[in-house]
């Protein structure tokens, strides 16, 4: 499922590959620590929801300008020229497509090892390929992760101290249930809302 409506997908690849081009190559911040400031900004959220403000509404300068600000770094630029082929303005670009295409957060594939520091590397020789060929590669860091990650129930449960019997009791959902999501045997994504919001908020962990 895609992020937003893909009327905005070209604003927002073309914003997002001008903003860290700009606060790399202009404003001298290492594409790392920009993408720790896009996420900490709140502004990262806002992009991945389809945020108009954010994927359309601003120059890709201005938003870097407005992370280095919420994030603690009031800088300004009299002029600024962005370079459509410098290999942050690719990983920009790409980043935004991927994350449209798979519907998951920037966060979420910073966690994997897709942020703007590691696409960047990645320019030589992927910028000359298909972006399916991208697609393919990053889908794959996903599975990966995925895979080898426990469950978001099974790392919450832990974290809390909890054993699956006393989950199933607590929430009402049978263990064998629970075992199953866990395993990802079930994908939770599928599953009835009911259940999943009331494991959510025996979890405490809110319901978005």
């Amino acid at each position: 499922m895609n992020a937003y409506n893909k009327i905005y997908l070209d604003d927002a690849m073309q914003t997002a590959g001008a903003m860290v081009d700009c606060a790399v190559n202009v404003l001298g911040c290492s594409a790392k620590e920009f993408n720790s400031r896009f996420l900490a900004s709140g502004i990262a959220e806002c992009f991945s929801m389809g945020d108009v403000t954010c994927v359309a509404g601003r120059s890709g300068v201005e938003l870097a300008l407005e992370v280095m600000r919420l994030t603690g770094s009031n800088v300004s630029i009299s002029d600024c020229v962005i370079s459509m082929s410098s290999p942050e303005y690719w990983a920009g670009w790409t980043l935004a497509h991927y994350q449209w295409h798979s519907g998951l957060s920037f966060k979420q594939l910073s966690k994997v090892g897709l942020d703007m520091c590691s696409v960047a590397a990645m320019f030589n020789p992927m910028h000359e390929a298909d972006f399916s060929v991208f697609c393919q590669r990053a889908d794959d860091m996903v599975k990966e992760r995925m895979e080898s990650s426990p469950h978001w129930i099974k790392h919450i449960r832990k974290l809390h101290g909890i054993t699956q019997k006393q989950l199933s009791e607590m929430t009402g959902v049978p263990i064998r249930q629970i075992r199953a999501y866990e395993q990802k045997v079930i994908d939770t994504s599928k599953a009835e809302s009911r259940t999943i919001i009331d494991i959510r908020r025996c979890l405490h962990m809110g319901v978005e």
